[in-house]
């Protein structure tokens, strides 16, 4: 079966932490695949591609688990 793909834009200012983010997510997101890349915004957005409709609830988790990756 096919993983989604969940895109995570970073802000330039996390650039030095690209790959230990990518890296965590990899490892905690594993019924997906996590794509970092970086951004001239100051927040971080974030979208997932699935051919299947996605579960708003489930997204807020996931957001959840990528603010907290990108803050430690």
């Amino acid at each position: 079966m096919a993983k989604p793909i969940f895109l995570v834009a970073l802000p330039y200012e996390a650039a030095n932490k690209i790959q230990d983010i990518q890296k965590s997510l990899e490892q905690q997101l594993t019924d997906y695949h996590p794509l970092i890349y970086m951004h001239n915004k100051d927040e971080i957005e974030f979208r997932a591609v699935y051919e299947k409709d996605f579960d708003e609830i489930k997204f807020e988790e996931l957001k959840e688990i990528v603010r907290g990756s990108v803050s430690s």
